[in-house]
């Protein structure tokens, strides 16, 4: 009888150094969550009270589409990854305004959409 044998599907977590190798754009971010009081008073981290600094990364499809207003695959906020379920400094990534269509949770998943969405292999500089 044949013995089936299994197969190993590598599962790359996604990265900032994989948005940095791809070429993606990060988005750097400040939310005022009004608890501040209105003086710059600084926290622990050196940040200002009552601002939350976040940042998140985006792809256009393809990535050398020069619209402003092109379709692009969109990371999940650095930290966002407590409410994700996910280790620190790891992200899911989305078809932008979907709702989660496409949701990527490996650098492969993003490689495959990627590749669906636009025929192009996301690791080439073009």
């Amino acid at each position: 009888m044949n013995e089936l044998k299994p197969i190993e599907v590598p599962e790359t977590p996604i990265t900032d150094a994989m948005f940095i190798k791809q070429g993606w754009e990060r988005v750097d971010e400040t939310d005022d969550t009004g608890g501040g009081s209105g003086e710059d008073v600084f926290d622990d981290d050196g940040d200002v009270d009552g601002l939350i600094d976040y940042y998140y990364w985006l792809l256009p499809l393809p990535k050398d589409n020069p619209a402003a207003e092109s379709a692009c695959l969109i990371s999940s906020a650095n930290d966002e990854y407590g409410n994700l379920s996910l280790p620190r400094d790891h992200y899911i990534v989305e078809i932008a305004n979907s709702n989660g269509i496409g949701l990527c949770a490996t650098a492969e998943d993003v490689e495959i959409l990627y590749n669906s969405l636009t025929g192009q292999d996301v690791n080439d500089d073009t």
